[in-house]
């Protein structure tokens, strides 16, 4: 590709069908790619991200026993590869708004329609170092901005754009990352703790609200679920943040959501250490004076000693 030099470049192929993946894999070499691996099973595939740093990662979102969509998100959220910010191309022989939209969930930059011919893969991936999407962090997705400005403030919390590092562009370009990839990986892991925490806020309120006859849910079971789930989740990331002091916070959070979403009737006492813990949460990560965060252990400490 004119002025793109991709002959260092890794690529990755997923795809179940042999003759769809050389066919994929004879329009990357057109393109200038030599290092290029086919894997013909999405566990392979993840198998190989594990062990493998990656520039590029091209896949069938088709597979019959896994679900690459699946996959990606774990890759965006740090669970499966060594690079969670690799670019990500998604095939697919079934180019339904379904299927748009579940490539679009999972953090995938984009998506290719087969079957297909080499100036559309070569303007994908021209757009992936040209102009790729800067990242946005929410409680659920981590991935390209696909969001307008407006978008962006929901609730009065304004979620920012990162510009990620990109091993397809800075090989193909020579030109080092906006951001190195330890402190974009620090960036995004605190970015993932403050969208939890605002999370746990609403759903402490919405919970709060139902039980209380203020405003029913539409789906109480849900949200109960859903604050045990971010709440767990929180706990484990904690510890690689800066916020990491509060690990004991999460703990109690950990606990009362498990309380609360075993309960057929939650007690009073539970929806307002529910609501304590939140605020403390709150309170501690959007807060960086030692006074506040001080404020948020005791309030910690004093819902601790009445479980």
């Amino acid at each position: 590709m004119k002025g793109h030099d991709h002959g260092r470049s890794y690529v990755l192929i997923g795809d179940p069908l042999c003759e769809g993946s050389l066919s994929v894999r004879n329009i990357f070499r057109s393109m200038g790619f030599r290092e290029i691996e086919v894997r013909h099973g999405a566990g392979h595939l993840r198998e190989h991200l594990d062990t493998r740093e990656t520039d590029l990662v091209v896949s069938a979102v088709d597979w019959r026993d896994d679900d690459t969509c699946e996959m990606v998100n774990s890759l965006r959220h740090g669970e499966v590869g060594l690079d969670p910010f690799v670019p990500v191309l998604g095939l697919t022989w079934n180019a339904t708004i379904e299927t748009v939209q579940r490539v679009a969930r999972s953090g995938a930059d984009g998506l290719v329609a087969m079957p297909t011919h080499g100036s559309r893969f070569g303007s994908a991936v021209a757009a992936l170092v040209e102009k790729r999407r800067p990242f946005v962090v929410t409680t659920d997705y981590i991935g390209p901005n696909r969001r307008d400005e407006n978008e962006l403030r929901t609730q009065g919390q304004q979620v920012p754009l990162i510009p990620v590092p990109n091993a397809l562009r800075r090989k193909a370009t020579g030109i080092p990352d906006a951001i190195p990839f330890d402190k974009c990986l620090t960036i995004v892991r605190e970015q993932k703790a403050e969208r939890h925490a605002f999370q746990i806020g609403c759903l402490a309120e919405r919970i709060r609200d139902h039980y209380k006859g203020l405003k029913p849910s539409e789906d109480i079971r849900a949200d109960l679920d859903e604050l045990e789930r971010v709440a767990l989740d929180l706990m484990r990331r904690i510890s690689e943040t800066r916020y990491a002091h509060q690990g004991e916070l999460c703990r109690s959070l950990v606990n009362v959501s498990g309380d609360l979403s075993r309960a057929i009737e939650p007690r009073d006492r539970d929806l307002e250490v529910l609501t304590e813990l939140a605020k403390a949460l709150k309170l501690a990560i959007h807060s960086d004076d030692t006074s506040s965060i001080e404020a948020a252990h005791d309030i910690s400490k004093a819902v601790d000693a009445s479980l």
